[in-house]
């Protein structure tokens, strides 16, 4: 539903920042990460690197079989093998390989299948050439330039896997062209040296690439930490750490607004600490703050666990929000509430000899969008008046009801008292 945990900025996030910093400074020259954020890249990208590959993989068949033209002009006297080849061995392989990289959970796994693609592609039509008495021979093996290029520049495979398999297709070049015997020694020689020069000039070119891929990563998952940072500053109150009243605003105008398709109970249980005025003035307000934190840590873990969210209402009081939750769970939810700064045990000596600081707990339920956020939040204020006035250190209930089908989007309401259950009763000399 839309109440959840805080999503904030946590320590793992800044760590994450400092991990960055690092990697920016050292210029990432490793073309790897340290430890975690080496998974998140990889678990981060691998989405969209599938759907590139598998874009790329599609156009580049298309391109491939393609040069069946080629094929026919070249190696006119094998061409129905190395049609074959193509069309009912590489093709449904990089089918199937497309297929199959859907399945695959780890980029790493999914870059080796599409380099296993790329050289099984260049390794069919040399194999084929090796049995060709065309003249041509020569000129039809520089085709494996296009496919290297392809390899670097539009696969863009990583710069390990790319450098795994520009040695296996430059190795398949030399062996195939050396055991069809086409070239004499000083020519078989010179091409390997265009080959084994252009192998390490792509290289150069993927090494670059990758580093730049990777350092674009780095500055996005940078803004991306820093505006979740400021966003959460924009709703966390500083001292608390709860969600503030403005963010309490446009989530309560949310739930109002879904609630026009569809009808939606909602409880608002509003938290005043007892007597806080007090102890303020009398130990100063560096205890005053280091209280008020440990009853919102108390209230976020409690509405944490029951599914709702909690908010920083104004000064002393506190707010719980849950969509849905019927009267029992609102009477649990606000034992517990009550129960869990009770068991702080926080002394407030001006009330006497062993007393603590305590909560009063108004709590109301209304069904949205019949009843307005204003109306359900007086609810609970009124609920928690009663608390006050019925000694402190206790909740009281209502249920905040239309008048009638005539009232639907009417304020108006009625308040329908709930007594407390007898363990909600109000403490002993509080």
């Amino acid at each position: 539903m839309l109440f959840t945990s805080a999503n904030l900025s946590t320590v793992a996030d800044a760590t994450t920042l400092a991990d960055i910093e690092h990697e920016v400074a050292s210029g990432v020259r490793r073309l790897r990460f340290k430890g975690a954020l080496e998974a998140r890249y990889q678990a981060d990208t691998r989405q969209r690197r599938l759907q590139f590959l598998t874009s790329i993989g599609i156009s580049g068949a298309v391109v491939y079989n393609l040069f069946i033209l080629s094929d026919w002009l070249s190696l006119h006297d094998v061409f129905g093998y190395v049609a074959m080849g193509r069309l009912c061995l590489i093709t449904p392989m990089i089918i199937g390989f497309l297929l199959l990289a859907r399945r695959l959970s780890s980029r790493c796994h999914i870059e080796i299948l599409s380099a296993t693609g790329t050289i099984m592609a260049s390794l069919m039509p040399l194999v084929v050439m090796m049995y060709s008495d065309s003249p041509y021979q020569l000129h039809y093996q520089l085709g494996m330039l296009l496919l290297m290029v392809y390899c670097t520049m539009i696969q863009q495979l990583p710069f390990v896997h790319a450098t795994v398999s520009m040695l296996l297709m430059l190795a398949i070049l030399l062996i195939t062209t050396h055991l069809a015997g086409f070239m004499d020694p000083v020519t078989w020689r010179a091409n390997a040296l265009l080959y084994s020069s252009t192998v390490l000039l792509l290289l150069m070119a993927s090494y670059f690439l990758e580093r730049g891929t990777r350092m674009s990563y780095l500055f996005l998952l940078k803004g991306k930490l820093l505006q979740a940072q400021l966003f959460d500053m924009a709703r966390i109150d500083p001292l608390t750490q709860l969600f503030n009243r403005r963010y309490q605003g446009e989530v309560t105008s949310l739930v109002w607004e879904q609630a026009q398709a569809e009808p939606l109970w909602v409880t608002a249980i509003l938290i005043d600490v007892d007597h806080f005025k007090m102890f303020n003035d009398s130990y100063g307000h560096m205890q005053g703050d280091s209280c008020l934190k440990s009853i919102s840590d108390a209230v976020r873990q409690v509405a944490e666990a029951a599914g709702a969210v909690s908010f920083r209402f104004g000064g002393e009081e506190l707010l719980v929000l849950k969509v849905g939750g019927d009267m029992q769970w609102n009477a649990r939810v606000a034992e517990h509430l009550r129960d869990a700064v009770w068991n702080l045990r926080i002394p407030h000596p001006k009330l006497g000899d062993g007393e603590c600081v305590t909560i009063s707990v108004g709590v109301a339920s209304a069904l949205a969008p019949t009843v307005t956020a204003d109306a359900l939040l007086g609810a609970a204020d009124q609920a928690l008046y009663q608390a006050k006035a019925e000694g402190r250190n206790c909740w009281r209930l209502h249920a905040v009801l239309p008048l009638g089908a005539a009232s639907l989007g009417n304020a108006s309401t009625v308040l329908v008292d709930h007594l407390p259950l007898e363990h909600a009763a109000a403490r002993t000399g509080v």
